[in-house]
C-alpha cells in the first residue's frame, strides 16, 4: 500500500473508531451509589424504553406496590406518585414522579427516579443502584406507550440519524469506513450523501455512497471501486410496515462469524489474522419488514445478485507484516435469485445490564442458481452441482436466553442451529465451520469445518450444518468505572451474528458506545458444545465439548478455555464484545 494510500486510510479510521464527544449543556451528569456517571440524555431514552420494554408493569398516575405482593419484572410509572410497600424483582422506574420505599419494601434491580423525589425509609432494600435527576422530562403518552418530546442526542439517535419533530426533513453526507479491515479490501472507505424526511406516521430515507477498497493500487480497477444505494419509507409507529429497495457492489462475508465485524476488523489490522473468508456481491434487493409489536419482526427480502470470487491482497498491517496472508477460497460464481424470510422475537433492551430476556430468530433462504462457474469439489463433500434449474435451502435457527439470578448474575444458554434442507447442495459461499477463537474458544480455527479431503491452504468452511450449544454464568463484583454507563440503554448489544442471522439493512453505521465500555470485574464461567457434518454423514456424530472462564471488564475480556480432548493446548482469547 502506498504511503498516501495509507495516511488517508489511518487518519479516516482514527475518525471513525475515537470519536471525540464534547460535553454539552444540556448533558446533565448524574452520579450513583455505586459511583458510575450517568449521562442525562442517555438515561432520559433508557428510562422511556424500559417503561415501554414487553413485560414491564407500567402506570400513567399513582401506583401502589401493596405490602405482600411480588412483582416478578420491572416497574416504571410516569406522573406518579409511586409508592412500594412489597418488593420488585426487576428495576423501578419512575418518570416525573415522587417514588416512596416503604419499610419493608424490596427492590432487586436499580432505582431511577427522574424529574421527582426519592424518600426510601431505613429499612428499605435496594439491592441494586439508585439513581436521581431533578430536571423534569419531556414525555407524551401514545396510547399504552411513552415517547420523547424532544428525542435526545443519544447513541442510538446517532446512529439512526433521527430528527425531532421540528424538523420535517434534512440532507446529510455519509463519509467514513464502508465495512471491517480485511485482506481483501484493506480498509473499505465510503462518501456519499443522503436525505430523509418525516410526517405523521412515515418516516423516509434515501442515500447513497462509493466504497473505496484500499487494497487496490490506485489503478481504477473495477474491483477496488464498489457502491451502495438505499431507499426505505416507513408507515406507522406500532404496528408499522417498512418497505425498501437497494443495489449494491459490496464485499461480504461467507459466515458472520467467527468474532463480531469490530473484533474482526482489528484482529486483521493488528495480528495479521483474518479469521473470515469473502465474495464479492453485486446486485438489487427488495424487502418488506412488518413489525406487530414491540420486540416482534418479520422480514421478506428478495434479491437478485451476481457473486464472484475476490482474491487475498496484501493490505498493511503494524505488527507481522511481512507474513503471507491465508489465502480467500474459491467460491461458486454465478448469478442468483435469492429469497430470504426471518421471523425475529427480541426482548432484550441492552447488554449492558442484567435482565432477564429471550432472543429467538429463525431464517430461510431459497436459492435459484444460473450460469453457474462451479468450484469442483470432492464426492466426499458434495456431488457436483447440477448445470441447470439448480436450487438450494437453508435454514438457521438461534435460541438465546438471559435469565437474571440475583442482582448481580446472569445465566446464559444459547442453541444454534444452521443447515441445508433438503437434497440440494450448498454453493460454498453458503456452507459452514465451527471453532476459535469464536464461538467454541476451546478449539483451533476452523477446527469442524468438513474440509479434511481437500487440500487448499485457504481452509474453506464447507460443512452443510453445524449445530452449537453455549451455556455461562456471569457475576458482577459490582465495581463500576467512572465515566462509562452500563444502563446506557438499547443499542449497546454488541453479540456475534451467525450467518443467517444479518442486521438490519437499514442501519450499517455505528459508534465507539456502540460496542466498547468500561465497567466491572465480571467473572465469567463458560462451557460450548458443537459439531459440523456433511449431508453424506450419519448425523451430527458426536459434540465436541469445551470449557473455561473470563474475566470482563464490560465490553473488554479475556477467557481461557480448553478443549476437552486429548492433544488440545489452552487457549486464551482476548475480546472487546461479548460472547452473546
Amino acid at each position: 500500500m502506498t504511503p498516501p494510500r495509507l495516511a488517508l486510510a489511518a487518519l479516516l479510521a482514527l475518525g471513525i473508531v475515537v470519536p471525540l464527544r464534547p460535553a454539552t449543556a444540556q448533558d446533565t451528569v448524574i452520579v450513583s451509589q455505586q459511583r458510575t456517571v450517568l449521562r442525562g440524555s442517555r438515561i432520559e431514552q433508557w428510562a422511556v424504553d424500559r417503561f415501554n420494554a414487553p413485560g414491564t408493569l407500567h402506570a400513567f398516575g399513582r401506583l401502589t406496590i401493596e405490602r405482600g405482593r411480588y412483582v416478578p419484572g420491572h416497574v416504571a410509572v410516569v406522573d406518579g406518585p409511586l409508592l412500594v410497600e412489597g418488593t420488585i424483582g426487576g428495576d423501578l422506574v419512575a418518570i416525573n414522579a415522587d417514588v416512596t420505599l416503604a419499610d419493608d419494601a424490596v427492590v432487586e434491580g436499580d432505582v431511577v427516579v427522574l424529574g421527582g423525589a426519592l424518600d426510601d425509609a431505613s429499612g428499605a432494600r435496594v439491592l441494586g443502584s439508585s439513581r436521581r435527576h431533578a430536571e423534569r422530562v419531556a414525555v407524551r403518552r401514545v396510547g399504552d406507550r411513552l415517547e420523547l418530546v424532544e428525542p435526545s442526542r443519544s447513541r442510538a439517535d446517532r446512529r439512526t440519524r433521527r430528527f425531532d419533530d421540528r424538523e420535517r426533513g434534512r440532507a446529510f453526507l455519509v463519509v467514513g469506513a464502508g465495512g471491517t479491515y480485511n485482506r481483501v479490501e484493506g480498509l473499505p472507505l465510503r462518501l456519499g450523501a443522503g436525505v430523509e424526511w418525516q410526517a405523521p406516521g412515515v418516516t423516509g430515507r434515501i442515500r447513497g455512497y462509493g466504497v473505496f477498497r484500499t487494497a487496490g493500487d490506485f489503478k481504477g480497477n473495477r474491483r477496488d471501486i464498489g457502491y451502495y444505494a438505499d431507499g426505505r419509507l416507513r408507515l406507522g409507529n406500532r404496528p408499522n410496515l417498512s418497505l425498501g429497495a437497494r443495489a449494491y457492489d459490496l464485499v461480504v462475508p461467507t459466515q458472520d462469524w467467527p468474532l463480531t465485524r469490530h473484533e474482526a476488523g482489528w484482529a486483521t489490522f493488528l495480528l495479521h489474522r483474518d479469521y473470515r473468508d469473502y465474495f464479492l456481491q453485486r446486485g438489487v434487493a427488495g424487502l418488506l419488514r412488518f413489525e406487530p409489536v414491540r420486540s416482534i419482526a418479520l422480514t421478506g427480502e428478495i434479491a437478485r445478485v451476481d457473486e464472484t470470487s475476490v482474491l487475498a491482497r496484501d493490505p498493511w498491517t503494524p505488527f507481522r507484516n511481512d507474513e503471507v496472508w491465508r489465502d480467500n477460497p474459491v467460491i461458486d460464481e454465478g448469478d442468483f435469485t435469492l429469497f430470504t424470510g426471518t421471523l425475529e422475537y427480541d426482548s432484550r433492551t441492552s447488554d449492558r445490564t442484567s435482565p432477564s430476556a429471550t432472543f429467538i430468530r429463525a431464517t430461510w433462504e431459497h436459492g435459484i442458481g444460473e450460469n453457474l462457474v462451479e468450484r469442483p469439489l470432492p464426492l466426499a463433500v458434495r456431488p457436483p452441482l447440477p448445470t441447470a434449474d439448480y436450487t438450494f435451502d437453508r435454514a438457521s435457527v438461534d435460541v438465546r436466553r438471559y435469565q437474571r439470578i440475583g442482582w448481580a448474575g446472569q445465566l446464559r444458554l444459547r442453541g444454534f442451529w444452521a443447515g441445508s434442507v433438503g437434497d440440494d447442495p450448498l454453493p460454498v459461499q453458503r456452507r459452514f465451520s465451527l471453532g476459535g477463537p469464536d464461538p467454541m474458544n476451546g478449539y483451533g480455527f476452523r477446527a469442524f469445518a468438513c474440509n479434511a479431503s481437500v487440500p487448499d491452504p485457504a481452509l474453506p468452511g464447507l460443512c452443510d450444518h453445524v449445530l452449537l450449544f453455549q451455556a455461562e454464568y456471569r457475576g458482577s463484583f459490582g465495581l463500576d468505572w467512572i465515566g462509562f454507563d452500563h444502563a446506557a440503554g438499547p443499542g449497546a448489544r454488541g453479540r456475534s451474528a451467525p450467518q443467517g442471522a444479518r442486521s438490519d439493512w437499514w442501519d450499517d453505521g455505528w459508534d465507539w458506545d456502540d460496542w466498547f465500555w468500561l465497567e466491572g470485574p465480571t467473572l465469567v464461567l463458560f462451557s460450548n458444545a458443537g459439531t459440523g457434518w456433511l449431508a453424506s454423514d450419519d448425523g451430527p456424530g458426536t459434540l465436541r465439548w469445551d470449557v473455561g472462564a473470563g474475566l470482563e471488564f464490560g465490553s473488554v475480556g479475556v477467557y481461557v478455555a480448553k478443549a476437552i480432548r486429548e492433544g488440545e493446548p489452552v487457549r486464551v482469547t482476548f475480546r472487546i464484545e461479548r460472547r452473546f
